[in-house]
């Protein structure tokens, strides 16, 4: 108790000194990590790494999705596993200009790997404390504290589990404002008694310009452009065999822009770490679990997305229809006794692998003349028959920049 009272102090004194030039930033960064994992798991404690998307709607509060990787190794010996962990937290700041304390606390998912013991999630609450140190006005060294509490582990014991990451990083700060501007120095007492005397009215004194974007409208260079761009993120899925796998994902995407709309058509691979498995019914009814192994997942995607507010700083959303295929289906079958079974697995695992789905996404977009930076998440439909159990989610960010006009003017002759 004493300790809670004593970060709320700190937050609430720094509150009073903090500068006004972080509100309504896109902050962009990546980490390294230090795992310290319950001891009911039997891992050593081990490296890794991650990388955070947030967005601040004011001074004082945002919100944050981040993702870390480890490979720890057991403590009894043999092969390492993949530790796995997502979370979406709301930040509190405070502090000072160059120096931003901060609380966090929100929801985890915990990946525990895919190799028994060790193949099953973990659904888990989180706190963290820590600091920026701001090196200048748009990049700050980020280091952490942070604490995951599960109430039960689902496979290694009925009592509850936790861990500690500690993390030091780099983020990057894009769009907002910046520091208070200075005040012009104010009209002398002889030149504003000169003006009332000559029954003139004197200017008004000038008010402090607090930081923060001005949220002007886009300027008419975003209707009709073609824009090209690159997007990276994590991959979210799980087969009906498998838990919830975190795959790396890379792609490229083009828009055509209109007046408040957008037409959108992307490519994109995801570069599995290890093979994924799912389970299909042999030939002659016998159910081997987790007898076909993908890897690698190729996806391409159109739709029309919605910028509705026309702002440099704004929310976007769509939908439309994507194609994914999961590549390199590889299918063992023990029951099968002549080549022609083996060879109708082999195609069913491969009809199975492509599918057609709907897509929704929603975002922020950020706008710096013919650059756009953005963040979004991607939602996609359940299919019947994929490799792949229930919906998909991807979580991207990414640069865009246009190339020119998607419209030709008409231009009159003299």
């Amino acid at each position: 108790m004493r300790a809670v009272t004593v970060i709320g102090v700190l937050l609430a004194t720094g509150a009073g000194t903090l500068r006004a030039q972080h509100a309504h930033q896109l902050e962009i960064g990546g980490f390294g990590s230090y795992s310290r994992y319950d001891k009911q798991f039997q891992l050593d404690n081990q490296f890794g790494g991650g990388g955070r998307l947030a967005f601040y709607f004011n001074d004082y509060l945002g919100l944050e999705v981040d993702g870390n990787v480890a490979y720890p190794f057991p403590k009894s010996g043999g092969a390492h596993t993949q530790v796995r962990t997502g979370s979406a937290s709301l930040v509190i700041n405070g502090g000072g200009a160059h120096n931003v304390l901060y609380v966090l606390g929100g929801f985890s998912y915990i990946d525990m790997g895919v190799n028994p013991p060790y193949n099953f999630h973990l659904l888990a609450g989180h706190g963290g404390l820590g600091d920026r140190i701001f090196l200048t006005d748009r990049l700050a060294l980020r280091l952490e504290a942070r604490a995951y509490y599960a109430p039960s582990s689902c496979c290694l014991s009925s009592t509850w589990v936790g861990h500690v990451i500690g993390s030091a990083g780099l983020s990057f700060f894009i769009g907002g404002g910046g520091p208070h501007e200075e005040l012009p120095p104010p009209i002398p007492k002889q030149k504003r008694d000169s003006i009332i005397a000559a029954g003139g009215k004197p200017p008004e004194a000038p008010r402090p310009t607090r930081g923060g974007p001005t949220y002007e409208q886009r300027s008419s260079d975003w209707n009709h452009k073609w824009y090209w761009g690159a997007q990276g993120g994590l991959f979210v899925f799980k087969t009906n065999y498998d838990s919830y796998a975190f795959e790396p994902t890379f792609g490229g995407h083009w828009l055509v822009t209109g007046k408040r709309t957008a037409l959108y058509v992307a490519y994109e691979q995801s570069f599995f770490l290890s093979d994924r498995h799912t389970t299909m019914v042999e030939p002659d009814g016998t159910i081997e679990p987790g007898n076909v192994a993908f890897h690698d997942m190729r996806r391409i995607m159109i739709g029309v997305l919605a910028f509705p507010a026309q702002k440099r700083v704004e929310p976007f959303g769509g939908g439309g229809f994507a194609i994914m295929q999961l590549l390199n289906p590889q299918v063992t079958c023990s029951s099968c006794q002549t080549l022609s079974q083996f060879s109708q697995l082999q195609d069913e695992a491969d009809a199975a692998a492509s599918k057609a789905f709907f897509w929704w996404m929603g975002g922020v977009d950020i706008k710096q003349g013919r650059l756009a930076l953005y963040g979004h998440y991607i939602l996609t439909s359940s299919a019947r028959g994929f490799l792949i159990q229930g919906t998909t989610h991807t979580f991207e960010g990414g640069i865009r920049y246009s190339l020119g006009s998607a419209k030709e003017g008409v231009t009159e002759g003299h």
